[in-house]
């Protein structure tokens, strides 16, 4: 049986492979790390004390990935 991390991370996947698929691709973006992200936004989530805390991390790890690998 599926937990709701499993359906919310389904859910990611499909949204990366169908509606940013060109955008990935266009700036290499790493699958494993859009990944590994939203495992933390997921990670922090079942808190409801560090869901903002996760929504940063979340955020922060994300910009830091697009900084470095577009330097």
């Amino acid at each position: 049986m599926k937990t709701l991390n499993d359906s919310l991370r389904d859910e990611f996947l499909e949204i990366l492979n169908n509606d940013f698929q060109n955008k990935i691709e266009e700036d290499s973006l790493d699958i494993e790390v859009l990944k590994k992200a939203f495992d933390v936004l997921l990670r922090f989530k079942l808190d409801s004390d560090l869901t903002d805390k996760g929504r940063g991390e979340f955020e922060n790890f994300l910009i830091n990935y697009l900084k470095t690998i577009k330097n």
